[in-house]
């Protein structure tokens, strides 16, 4: 059986199926930071309020994860104006919080399972 739930300011989708996993898409743009989609997404996962989970800094730097993967630079416009696209690191990291497997991709999807 499959169920989609949608949190705050990401689109988070919950396959119930044979693997238990949470997909996030974070929002770069929105005010909620990379390290609260993560914790966001396993508090989903598990079926828990996020503040009944551990800090994330007890498992990763949560500053230096939102560094690592924030847009970085603009590339140059197109129509000769000063105005350019954001251009997104690359890359993806995993780690373990709260007992789920994630991954965070640099275009902001952060993946959570069931570890």
């Amino acid at each position: 059986m499959d169920e989609t739930r949608v949190l705050p300011g990401n689109d988070v989708g919950w396959n119930t199926g044979t693997t238990d996993e949470v997909v996030a898409r974070h929002d770069w743009s929105g005010r909620d930071t990379l390290a609260v989609t993560v914790v966001t997404a396993a508090a989903q996962l598990r079926d828990v309020d996020a503040v009944d989970l551990p800090p994330l800094s007890e498992t990763i730097d949560p500053d230096a994860l939102c560094q690592l993967f924030a847009p970085l630079a603009r590339a140059p416009a197109t129509d000769g104006g000063t105005r350019g696209s954001v251009v997104p690191s690359r890359g993806r990291i995993g780690f373990r919080y709260a007992a789920c497997d994630v991954t965070v991709w640099a275009d902001g999807t952060v993946i959570v399972k069931s570890a």
